[in-house]
């Protein structure tokens, strides 16, 4: 986050980024478009790990990693090592993860590359969703216009670096 703005302020979910950087990260997930999980954990530790480093007490911890596998519809799979997770699978647990510190603001990179149309479709339905019944702002990257057709209230075209459209 920015420590020194040469002019203006920058506030997000309320705060100032220049005076709440820690209070910020609190309110931001984000889910990368590289996977980032640890294979050799379950899918329950990934999101303990997560969890813990958001210094999330024991008993909230809990109850967050049940909420996100029910919201995932992981629960079933929960203590299963990631690695034999489908990609499908796996995605959703990325997404569960940028979800574990309950974020005002989750970033998507790429949520659905790589994935085939069923599962590319059932992951879209998840982010509408989570925006809906959550309130949570989706700010996401993508590839496929019909994605951020489908998902999008406002979309933003950028080429080259520089905003289009």
């Amino acid at each position: 986050l920015y420590s020194n703005l040469p002019t203006g302020k920058a506030v997000v979910a309320g705060h100032d980024i220049t005076k709440d950087k820690n209070e910020i990260r609190k309110k931001i997930g984000v889910v990368f478009q590289d996977p980032s999980l640890d294979d050799e954990l379950t899918g329950r530790e990934n999101l303990e790990f997560h969890a813990i480093l958001y210094k999330i007490s024991r008993a909230e911890r809990k109850k967050r990693i049940e909420n996100v596998l029910k919201l995932v519809e992981l629960e079933e799979k929960a203590d299963i090592l990631v690695k034999n997770y489908s990609g499908g699978m796996k995605r959703r647990l990325e997404i569960g993860r940028g979800l574990i510190n309950e974020p005002n603001i989750l970033f998507l990179d790429e949520p659905t590359i790589g994935l085939d149309p069923q599962t590319r479709r059932h992951i879209w339905d998840y982010i509408k969703k989570l925006n809906k019944e959550h309130k949570t702002t989706l700010i996401l990257t993508t590839h496929y216009i019909e994605e951020a057709d489908y998902l999008c209230g406002r979309v933003a075209f950028v080429d080259m670096g520089k905003l289009v459209a």
